[in-house]
């Protein structure tokens, strides 16, 4: 940590004087574009004057990397790391924590339906998003639950120039893999609506040597949203409602006995949300959101006959005993005034709502909690440069009571060039449904095992460090260059866990705890529009709970490299993106529960490279893009998932696939 503290000073030392030598800004140079964030902030403004530090993956990047869902387009980024299981999906790890602790929303209203602790970003599509903003560390003031590691908010695509808009697309992966996009938005007014539909369906794919399982799950998915949005004088109200269905083909291999389980998976989702925002009161801000949202996962089980692969759905595991829905009514109301100008701005509000779970599963196939909070935010300029933000959210829980949050932000503004963030929290994260009331009862011939949830489980909470220092400077002749390193540290307490198995009987618990520490460096370089450069390096240090038993080091640490390449040749319009991310080898125990032993594993350093050529063709109005995803053809990693788990397969990356897609734009003013 000391190291990463030293280099920290010597890059302010050395930026500052750079920035005192060169010449003044002339005719020649032109600013960086700025970029409005919506996600934890008083009202929209541009991410250089948050005293939040918000990454931004706009609809470029999203568009160039062809992504079609939200694992695809994360997939290189620094600090996040993914791991892929073949029932639960994609999760998500930031600055070493993961699963529950990690928030995705959606225009600011929570993704549900965890499975294992885990949202399957593969199941979040990105045809009607316009860009993804990342905090990472703790925003449990504004957010409340589930943040402590940090959140990822998709802000959809609202704004509308032309009378008639739309553009189909299709899009062909040589793993097998196709999608069918459309969208048409028409503005009369000052009204906008807009329909977007897609279709994806992936054949699955095996990367080992297993005669008929697929690793990687034959997956149909179908998404729909609608947007209508009407302005009010100084207001926005905007309906969104979205619909999804996803069935995933699970293909069994021959168990001890001879017998074959085929599994087919069925997810459904519907969020819907109503938005009201805008400017009232002369520099006030409000922000309304009331959300309806549902979710519903089952199976359908069929024994499969080894010599004839004819399929019988199975009598002993049926849809209506695991079946489980989940439902989420909210209201969110936040009053927030910011002027740059003004030496005092703040944010108050109120947020509700009620999670119901129902299913065989659950403790009287029926729980629900109830959750009411306040949260404020006052930020004060102490100094011309110099800005505090303390803020604090009061939560009630019909399970666990109430809690205390508070959190501070500082920021320290040097010059237009320099600035500094620093930012503590008191993070936390409640107990959820499947945690306080599962009951779940499995017979594997004569025995009967037993998962339980347990109704005393106390709250998870955090104290979480985050610092970081920018540099961003406008060159001459169009040139832009910004450098931004970064130190953290994440501690939790009482994180929930499965208990060892006694009597066949597991259970909730607050057993364990999790750190981590380290740091990152981000480098930006471009140029005329023409050339830009992107590229960082991590490296995180998590806890090693096995330390407190064995002889072995407290902190196992991981390096992380990513570089980012676009170059766009006008004559042609056609510009080339290249996207690498380095994750190097990454340590883990195991311990053997009959000998006591432990045993260091670990998984393998690997290179995800990628590159895509697109070009527009104007008068036509065509886009085509091709590339080439993970180019090195790296296939399953033999890892551990998270540190003192058990030893299993992590499915990071299918092999090298090729991909073309066009899309078709119309424009009518």
């Amino acid at each position: 940590m000391r190291t990463n503290v030293t280099v920290l000073g010597i890059l302010l030392f050395f930026f500052n004087l750079t920035s005192a030598q060169i010449k003044k800004i002339d005719s020649t140079k032109v600013k960086q574009l700025e970029e409005v964030i919506v996600t934890a902030q008083y009202a929209p403004q541009s991410e250089k004057n948050a005293v939040y530090k918000v990454r931004i993956i706009n609809s470029n990047t999203i568009n160039r990397k062809a992504a079609n869902n939200l694992r695809e387009l994360l997939q290189q980024e620094l600090n996040l790391d993914l791991t892929q299981n073949s029932v639960f999906g994609t999760s998500l790890e930031i600055q070493g924590i993961s699963k529950e602790n990690i928030k995705i929303l959606i225009d600011g209203v929570p993704v549900i339906g965890r499975l294992n602790g885990i949202i399957d970003l593969n199941q979040i599509n990105l045809s009607s998003i316009e860009r993804v903003e990342i905090i990472e560390g703790p925003v449990s003031v504004f957010y409340g639950t589930d943040a402590m590691g940090g959140i990822i908010n998709l802000i959809t695509k609202r704004n509308q120039k032309e009378t008639l808009k739309s553009n189909i697309s299709s899009y062909l992966e040589s793993i097998n893999a196709t999608s069918f996009n459309g969208e048409i938005g028409y503005k009369y007014k000052n009204n906008i609506i807009r329909f977007n539909a897609d279709y994806y369906h992936f054949n699955g794919l095996a990367t080992d040597e297993s005669p008929r399982n697929l690793n990687w799950e034959e997956r149909g998915q179908y998404f729909g949203n609608l947007m209508f949005s009407k302005k009010l004088k100084n207001l926005t109200l905007r309906l969104n409602s979205n619909l999804s269905n996803e069935k995933l083909i699970s293909l069994g291999e021959p168990d001890r006995r001879g017998i074959i389980k085929d599994v087919d998976y069925f997810t459904k989702r519907i969020d819907n949300s109503l938005n009201v925002q805008g400017e009232i009161l002369k520099n006030k801000f409000i922000n309304v959101t009331a959300s309806y949202l549902y979710y519903q996962r089952y199976h359908n089980t069929f024994i499969v006959d080894p010599s004839t692969y004819v399929k019988t759905p199975s009598t002993a595991d049926n849809k209506s005993e695991n079946i489980v829905k989940y439902n989420y009514g909210g209201l969110r109301a936040q009053l927030g005034k910011s002027k740059l100008s003004d030496k005092i701005n703040y944010a108050y509000g109120v947020d509700y709502y009620k999670e119901t779970s129902t299913g065989s599963r659950i403790l009287d196939k029926k729980q629900f909690i109830n959750t009411l909070a306040l949260f404020g935010s006052l930020n004060y300029k102490l100094l011309k440069r110099l800005e505090i933000q303390p803020a604090s959210r009061y939560t009630w829980n019909s399970s666990y009571g109430s809690l205390f949050s508070p959190a501070l932000n500082i920021k320290l503004k040097f010059n237009n060039q320099n600035q500094i963030r620093f930012s503590y929290a008191r993070g936390f994260r409640s107990p959820s449904i499947k945690e306080l009331f599962l009951d779940f009862n499995i017979s594997a011939g004569p025995l009967t095992f037993i998962i339980s949830g347990n109704e005393d489980l106390d709250v998870e909470k955090s104290h979480s460090f985050n610092l970081y220092y920018s540099f961003n400077k406008d060159l001459e002749n169009k040139r832009y260059i910004s450098i931004e390193p970064s130190v953290f540290y994440n501690d939790i307490s009482s994180l929930i866990a499965l208990s060892e198995m006694v009597d066949f009987k597991r259970n909730y618990l607050n057993i364990d705890k999790f750190k981590s520490i380290g740091g990152k460096i981000d480098f930006h370089y471009k140029t005329n529009d023409v050339f830009s450069l992107k590229a960082g390096i991590s490296f995180i240090g998590r806890y090693n709970k096995f330390n407190e038993s064995y002889d072995t080091q407290q902190f196992l640490y991981s390096p992380e490299f990513s570089t980012n390449i676009n170059y766009k040749i006008k004559k042609m319009n056609l510009i080339v993106n290249v996207y690498n991310k380095f994750t190097g080898k990454r340590d883990g125990f195991v311990v053997d529960a009959n000998t006591s032993t432990i045993t260091k594993i670990t998984r393998a350093s690997f290179n995800n490279l990628s590159a895509t050529f697109s070009k527009s063709f104007k008068k036509s109005n065509i886009i085509v893009a091709v590339g080439v995803k993970n180019a090195l053809d790296i296939k399953d990693i033999e890892t551990v998932n998270e540190v003192g788990q058990a030893h299993s397969r992590d499915l990071q990356l299918w092999g090298r696939s090729f991909f073309f897609k066009t899309t078709l734009n119309f424009k009518h003013n």
